[in-house]
C-alpha cells in the first residue's frame, strides 16, 4: 500500500515539476515579448518628443530673427539715414545686437547696404532678382559651394539719399544652431540636421557618418538593400510628412527619425546609432530575466527537497503523509503565484534615460496599491532619495501647480475609470521643484488592464518642457517694454473677435513723440516708451492683451469689459497714470497720448482689420485736442 502511494506520489510530483517549469518558461518568454514592445513604444515616444522640441526650437528661432528684423525697421530713425556713415553705423550696430551673421538694406535700384560696403551684387543674392512681396526663408550657395541661410523682409516708408528701401535680410548662422542640438550619452551619439525636400542639406555639417554635403536620400538609397525604407522616406520628404526608418550604414543599425520645420519646406532629422533608452530597457530586462531564472531555480530545488522530506515522512506514518502533502500543496502553490507575479512584474519598464518614468499599481477594487517615481524623475524635481520624495501618490499631486492641479487629477481619473479608450492621458502641467520653484512637464501614460476592463498597473514618463515654453514666451515678447510684441498680440485678440467674446479694444500713440526725440534724445525717448507701458500695463488686468505695435503705438484688448463706464474707468487710471510719470530730463514736460476705444457687445463677431482701423480713427480724432491726453470712443 504504501509503495504504491510513494510510487503515486512520486509520478505526481515529477509531472507538478515539469508542469511548474514549462509554465514558468512560457511566462518569462511572454515577459520577454511585452517587455521589448514596451521598450519599442517608450523608445519612439521619447525620440518623437525629442524631435517635436526641436521642430519647434528652430521655428522659433526663425520667428525670432523675423522680429530682429522688424525691431530693426522699427526703431530707425532719420538720424540713422542722414548719410552713408549713419547708415552703415546703424547696420553694424543691429548686427551686434542681435548676433546677426550678416544686415543689409536693398533700395529701389538694386544697392545693397552692408555694415562694411555698398555694392551692386544682386546677382549673388537670387532671392532679390524678382522682388518681395512678402517675408522669406531661403538658402544661397557660396562660391566654396556651401549653403549659407537668409532670412529677408519687404520694406516701405524707408528712403535714403532719395530711393526708397525696398527690402532688407539677414544671414542666420545654420550651422551653429544645428551644431548646438547634437549630444552624446555614454558615447552615444545623436546627430540633427537639416535637409530640404530633395535631399539636400542645408548646413555645411557632417551627420553622424554621413559626409558634409552628400544628399541623404541618396546614401540611404545606397545603404537599403530591399529599396523599402528609401522609397518611403522620399515619399515623406516630398508630402512633408514625419516619419521613421531603420537602415544598415557602416556597418551599425542606424535609426532615422525625421520631421517637417513649420512654413520653410525643411526637414528636421535625427540619426541615433544605437538607441539609448531601448538599450538600457534591454539591460534592464537582461537583470530580471536572470533574477526570474534564479527564482525558477530555488522553487525546483525546494520542491524537490520537499518531494524528498514527503517520501521520507510516508514511511513512517501514513497519517504524517496525508498532511505533509497537504503541506507540500499549499506551499508549492504559494511559490507558484510568488513566480507567477514576479513573472508579470517583468512587464513594467521603469528605468529609462534622461526622462522620468513611473508606474501606479491598482488593487482588486481599482484602487491605488503603490506608487513608483524613479529616481531621474526625483532628481528631475531636486531630489535625491526616496525619503526626500516617497513613493506615494500625494507626493506628486500635492505639488501640482493650482491652477492646473484641478485639470490634471480630473484627466488622471478619467483614463483610470474610462474602459472605451475616450480618454487619452496626454498633458502638460507645473510641477514644484526642490530649489527651482515652478518647472513645466510634458506627461503621458499608458493603462494596462485586467481582462474584464479593471485598472491592473499605469505605465508613463514624464519629460521637462520648460526650455520650450521659455522660448515660447520669448518669442511673443517685446523686448523694450516687456509687452506682448504686435505678432502675438493681434494673433490673440483676432482669435477673441472671431469667436464673439466681444469686450474693450483700445488702440493709443504718445502725443508730439517726435518731439521729445529731437529735444532730449532718443535715450529719453526709450524711457518714455517702457514708463506709457507700465502705465497701460497696471490700467489693466493681468489676465487682459496688453501689447505694442511698434515705435510708440500700443493696443489694449479686454475680454470680460463690456460697458461703456467700466471701459472709461480703465482708460482713466491709465490717464492719471501719465500725470505721474516722472523723468529728470524731460525737466517738467509732460506725458500725453491720444487713445481710440470701441466697446464690442458680447456675443457680437467681429472682424480685427475693421476694428483696427475704426479705432484708429479715434486715435486721430483724439491728436485734434491739444495738451491733455484726448479719448474718442467709437461704435461698430
Amino acid at each position: 500500500m504504501n509503495k504504491n502511494r510513494n510510487t503515486f506520489a512520486i509520478a505526481v510530483s515529477t509531472i507538478l515539476i515539469l508542469l511548474l517549469m514549462a509554465s514558468t518558461a512560457w511566462n518569462v518568454q511572454s515577459a520577454q515579448k511585452e517587455t521589448h514592445k514596451v521598450a519599442e513604444t517608450v523608445s519612439n515616444f521619447y525620440i518623437e518628443e525629442l524631435t517635436n522640441r526641436r521642430v519647434v526650437i528652430i521655428s522659433d528661432v526663425l520667428k525670432q530673427n523675423f522680429q530682429y528684423l522688424d525691431n530693426a525697421l522699427d526703431i530707425i530713425t532719420e538720424k540713422n539715414l542722414s548719410s552713408i556713415d549713419s547708415l552703415r553705423n546703424y547696420l553694424r550696430r543691429i548686427r551686434r545686437l542681435y548676433g546677426l551673421e550678416k544686415f543689409s538694406f536693398v533700395d529701389e535700384e538694386g544697392l545693397i547696404y552692408t555694415a562694411n560696403s555698398t555694392s551692386t551684387g544682386k546677382s549673388r543674392y537670387p532671392f532679390l532678382l524678382d522682388g518681395l512681396s512678402e517675408p522669406l526663408v531661403t538658402t544661397v550657395r557660396n562660391y566654396g559651394g556651401e549653403n549659407l541661410l537668409f532670412i529677408a523682409l519687404p520694406v516701405s516708408g524707408i528712403q535714403f539719399k532719395d530711393k526708397k528701401i525696398v527690402a532688407c535680410f539677414a544671414q542666420v548662422n545654420i550651422d551653429q544652431m544645428v551644431r548646438s542640438m547634437t549630444f552624446s550619452v555614454d558615447g552615444m551619439e545623436t546627430y540633427f540636421n537639416l535637409y530640404m525636400k530633395n535631399g539636400e542639406s542645408l548646413t555645411n555639417a557632417s551627420f553622424g557618418g554621413v559626409e558634409p554635403g552628400r544628399n541623404l536620400l541618396t546614401v540611404i538609397h545606397e545603404n537599403d538593400k530591399s529599396g523599402e525604407a528609401s522609397s518611403r522616406i522620399v515619399e515623406d520628404f516630398k508630402n512633408e510628412r514625419s516619419g521613421s526608418i531603420s537602415v544598415p550604414y557602416k556597418r551599425q543599425n542606424a535609426h532615422l527619425y525625421y520631421a517637417p520645420v513649420e512654413e520653410t519646406g525643411w526637414m528636421l532629422t535625427i540619426l541615433v546609432y544605437d538607441n539609448v533608452i531601448t538599450a538600457q530597457i534591454k539591460s534592464n530586462n537582461k537583470k530580471i530575466i536572470a533574477r526570474n531564472h534564479l527564482q525558477i531555480l530555488i522553487t525546483v530545488i525546494s520542491v524537490i527537497f520537499i518531494f524528498f522530506i514527503l517520501i521520507v515522512t510516508m514511511k513512517r506514518n501514513s497519517q504524517m503523509e496525508i498532511e505533509q502533502e497537504k503541506r507540500i500543496a499549499i506551499e508549492t502553490k504559494t511559490a507558484y503565484e510568488k513566480l507567477n507575479k514576479e513573472t508579470q512584474g517583468m512587464q513594467i519598464i521603469h528605468s529609462l534615460i534622461h526622462s522620468g518614468p513611473w508606474s501606479i499599481d491598482f488593487d482588486e477594487n481599482g484602487e491605488i496599491s503603490h506608487c513608483t517615481w524613479s529616481q531621474p524623475f526625483r532628481q528631475m524635481l531636486g531630489f535625491n532619495s526616496i525619503e526626500e520624495f516617497p513613493d506615494e501618490f500625494s507626493s506628486w499631486a500635492d505639488r501640482l501647480h493650482p491652477a492646473d492641479k484641478d485639470r490634471i487629477l480630473v484627466a488622471y481619473w478619467n483614463t483610470i475609470h474610462d474602459t472605451t479608450g475616450t480618454y487619452v492621458y496626454d498633458v502638460e502641467y507645473r510641477l514644484l521643484t526642490k530649489e527651482n520653484g515652478y518647472r513645466w512637464y510634458h506627461a503621458a501614460g499608458n493603462l494596462i488592464r485586467h481582462p474584464d476592463g479593471s485598472p491592473d498597473t499605469f505605465v508613463g514618463l514624464f519629460v521637462d518642457i520648460d526650455e520650450r515654453k521659455t522660448l515660447k514666451t520669448l518669442s511673443e515678447t517685446d523686448l523694450m517694454t516687456g509687452l506682448l510684441n504686435r505678432v502675438s498680440g493681434e494673433k490673440r485678440v483676432t482669435e477673441a473677435f472671431k469667436q464673439g467674446k466681444g469686450g474693450l479694444f483700445v488702440l493709443l500713440d504718445i502725443d508730439q513723440f517726435k518731439s521729445i526725440n529731437d529735444t532730449f534724445g532718443h535715450g529719453v525717448g526709450d524711457k518714455v516708451i517702457i514708463s506709457v507701458a507700465q502705465c497701460l500695463k497696471a490700467a489693466f488686468r493681468e489676465r487682459d492683451v496688453v501689447f505694442r505695435l511698434g515705435g510708440d503705438e500700443y493696443a489694449a484688448y479686454a475680454e470680460h469689459v463690456h460697458d461703456k463706464e467700466v471701459a472709461q474707468k480703465v482708460i482713466d487710471r491709465f490717464i492719471d497714470g501719465l500725470t505721474k510719470i516722472s523723468i529728470p530730463e524731460m525737466e517738467g514736460r509732460p506725458v500725453y497720448a491720444s487713445t481710440g476705444m470701441l466697446v464690442l457687445p458680447e456675443g457680437k463677431r467681429a472682424d480685427f482689420v475693421t476694428c483696427y482701423k475704426l479705432v484708429d480713427e479715434g486715435v486721430y480724432e483724439s491728436k485734434k485736442v491739444q495738451g491733455s491726453s484726448a479719448v474718442t470712443f467709437k461704435s461698430l
